[in-house]
This record gives structure tokens, sequence and C-alpha cells, in this order.
């Protein structure tokens, strides 16, 4: 592990630090009593457009009847 750097060292190499953390080298802060590590964060996939009516729902199927006639305190299986 590397000396980790207090946040008045770091503020002037923000950028350099980021870069670093960024292919993949460990970069580590401390301030006061507490030690932080910076990291990159995966980019999340984003939530796909579902057409109108993907979750209709046939009020006729059996299940949801048996679904909708459960008591309000019923665990789910």
């Amino acid at each position: 592990m590397l000396k980790p750097l207090t946040v008045s060292q770091a503020k002037p190499r923000l950028g350099d630090l980021l870069d670093q953390a960024g292919n993949g080298e460990s970069v580590y802060l401390r301030r006061k009593e507490r030690l932080y590590r910076i990291e990159p964060v995966a980019e999340l996939e984003p939530i796909p457009n579902r057409p109108f009516g993907f979750f209709t729902v046939d009020e006729g199927d059996p299940m949801v009847a048996l679904a909708n006639s459960a008591p309000a305190g019923f665990p789910p299986q």
C-alpha cells in the first residue's frame, strides 16, 4: 500500500490522482483518523425503455386472481 496523502497534499494533484486510480493504481487519502480510497465507479447501464402495455396483466389469469385474494399480511413465497 502506498503512503496515504493528506487532503492538503492531494488538492493540487487531484487530476493526476484520478488518472492513477483510473489506470488501476491504488490511491489513498487520510483525513484525521480516517483512511479513504479513490477508485473508479463502473458505469451503470441505462434502464431500457419498455413498450406501452409491457406490464399489462391479464385480470382473467387464475394466478392473478389468487394473488389478489391473499390477505394483506400474507408473506410471498
